[in-house]
């Protein structure tokens, strides 16, 4: 698969913003406040989930894309890699299920139809729920969440408390969910669209906006002088201002999908998300493979 055929996908979901915003979301929503989290997910409930037993299950099949990188890809030598691979096995190494878990790759379109044709047992290639999903699958909680933020070029600094878009140009991808999260929450911010992200870019570097306003996680990756290629000129530029969760726009996150009749896999994959968060296993695999973080 290659990596356009997942940017399209995240791309329909982010135009997908919901028509109605009520006022308590909008003057509650973590986004308002710039919140200062630290870590690429949202925080599940305090409870620990319960442990069922899956025992019973000779294996547990793991089913993620081929080629998303640095979620998933295929080094030269043909072994799968990436952050994706990373959790699923600390998932099952917290289950205390790695000899019985299988790790398989295949291109995005195959894989909702091999979850659906019991192919595979759980998904794990940076699904997002949203509600036609949700009539034929279930969910784990989320375990990446996609934040948006803004973008200067270095030589103007701004501390995330002092910072403003108010009265300033800046440049957003027309006709996403992060456009309108931008006219909803900063109505005084000049706002100029533009058709794709190179353009985007470009804008910000040549001057002709002041900031960018976009998925913090393909920003960062751009940022990130070990994958910026020279045309990109990625460290010109740094993050102003916190991080906008706001899933009201942008939905609650990375999750895995599995089938609704496979509840115990659910409960033990939540129960190993809260128990890897505590221990800090998924900090560490955010700061491995996002070494210029964005939250």
């Amino acid at each position: 698969m290659r990596n356009s055929s997942v940017r399209t996908s995240f791309r329909q979901m982010l135009k997908s913003a919901p028509t109605t915003i009520f006022a308590g979301m909008f003057l509650l929503a973590s986004g308002m406040a710039s919140a200062q989290s630290a870590s690429p997910y949202l925080a599940g409930d305090d409870q620990k989930p319960a442990k069922p037993d899956i025992s019973q299950r000779s294996q547990i099949r793991f089913l993620t894309g081929t080629d998303f990188a640095p979620f998933n890809s295929l080094t030269p030598q043909g072994r799968l890699s990436g952050y994706n691979i990373d959790l699923i096995r600390a998932i099952c190494q917290e289950l205390s299920i790695a000899s019985r878990c299988q790790i398989e790759a295949r291109p995005w379109d195959e894989l909702l139809p091999a979850l659906r044709n019991n192919e595979t047992d759980a998904l794990v290639a940076g699904l997002m729920p949203d509600r036609e999903k949700r009539v034929t699958l279930s969910f784990t909680r989320a375990y990446f969440s996609l934040p948006a933020r803004f973008v200067a070029v270095k030589t103007e600094q701004s501390s995330p408390a002092s910072f403003s878009p108010d009265g300033k140009n800046v440049g957003v991808l027309a006709d996403t969910a992060h456009e309108a999260l931008l006219k909803t929450y900063f109505p005084k911010a000049k706002i100029t669209p533009y058709n794709n992200s190179e353009l985007l870019y470009k804008g910000l570097q040549d001057g002709k906006v002041q900031l960018i306003f976009g998925d913090a996680m393909s920003l960062s990756l751009r940022m990130n002088p070990a994958s910026a290629s020279d045309n990109s000129n990625g460290a010109c530029c740094h993050f102003v201002g916190g991080a906008y969760p706001a899933p009201e726009f942008l939905g609650q996150g990375m999750a895995i999908a599995l089938r609704k009749q496979d509840a115990d896999l659910r409960l033990a994959f939540n129960n190993a998300l809260t128990a890897l968060e505590r221990k800090g296993v998924l900090d560490d695999l955010y700061l491995r493979y996002f070494p210029v973080g964005f939250y």
